[in-house]
């Protein structure tokens, strides 16, 4: 999913087929915050170029079919896969909660005041094959990875994780989002929560096991602070802008990697539904 970019340390700023030089991209007066941060960041333009995460759960159940299937073909035939889960967020309360307070600033009304910064994702347990099975395992994988190939590494996926490392040092740059971090931080100190950046106030509280009253109330205050500065409004206007003359920029290598990745999906949803035989 490519809008896990922006919270991944590994995205590069390549200036390969740039707009570096464009002006800086026009937007709406008043802005409108996204719903969540999590629709902020999947709205965004470049994630149309990559896979949704309804489509990584396609992909990560067709890679586990395939793995079973080749499993049972090998004497394995209880096997039925490791156990976890892989699933999209659907309530309005696992998606608000998802990514809280980036360098946007958003953290809904609802997660503040019930877990603060901290987001609660339950790590599946699952128990690893050992031994022969493992061996055993591991070619099954190598074999459906084969049927599936990631397009990690190619020429479309490198260019979509540069041009999202070089739109985020754009926005960053930007003076209308300096302007609204400003507007931010002054209504924080104001609250008697001092913070420059709202990923470093977030961090500053997730030691902890579980959210405690200060961090709620910071959090609270962050939420109303984010609205009345305008701060996630103006963030992703901002970065749709410069995203849109990237893509512009780059499209002939953008629209060649979306119909390999749209060619990949189909793939997968033809191998999940075909018979072990096929």
């Amino acid at each position: 999913m490519i809008a896990a970019c922006l919270l991944a340390t590994g995205c590069s700023a390549g200036l390969a087929g740039s707009a570096a030089d464009a002006a800086p991209p026009v937007i709406a007066a008043t802005p409108t915050a996204p719903a969540s941060g999590y629709d902020g960041l999947t709205g965004l333009p470049l994630s149309a170029y990559g896979t949704s995460e309804q489509e990584d759960v396609l992909l990560y159940r067709t890679n586990q079919a395939l793995v079973a299937r080749c499993m049972k073909s090998r004497g394995y035939a209880g096997y039925t896969g490791r156990e976890k889960t892989q699933a999209a967020a659907k309530t309005k309360k696992e998606i608000e909660a998802i990514h809280p307070a980036g360098a946007w600033g958003y953290i809904g009304n609802g997660t503040a005041k019930r877990i603060g910064f901290h987001v609660s994702v339950p790590v599946p347990v699952s128990q690893s094959p050992t031994g022969q099975e493992l061996k055993d395992y591991n070619v099954c994988w190598k074999k459906a990875e084969k049927q599936v190939p990631s397009l990690a590494g190619t020429q479309g996926w490198k260019r979509t994780q540069d041009l999202f490392g070089q739109s985020l040092q754009q926005v960053a740059a930007d003076s209308r989002v300096g302007a609204a971090r400003e507007r931010w931080s002054s209504c924080m100190n104001e609250a008697g929560y001092p913070a420059d950046e709202p990923e470093k106030l977030a961090n500053g509280f997730r030691d902890t096991k579980k959210a405690t009253a200060k961090e709620i109330a910071a959090a609270t205050a962050d939420e109303s602070c984010t609205r009345s500065s305008h701060l996630a409004a103006v963030y992703f206007a901002v970065l749709t802008g410069y995203q849109q003359q990237l893509i512009s920029a780059n499209a002939k290598v953008l629209t060649g990697y979306k119909r390999q990745v749209e060619a990949r999906v189909e793939r997968a949803a033809h191998l999940l539904t075909a018979s072990p035989a096929t």
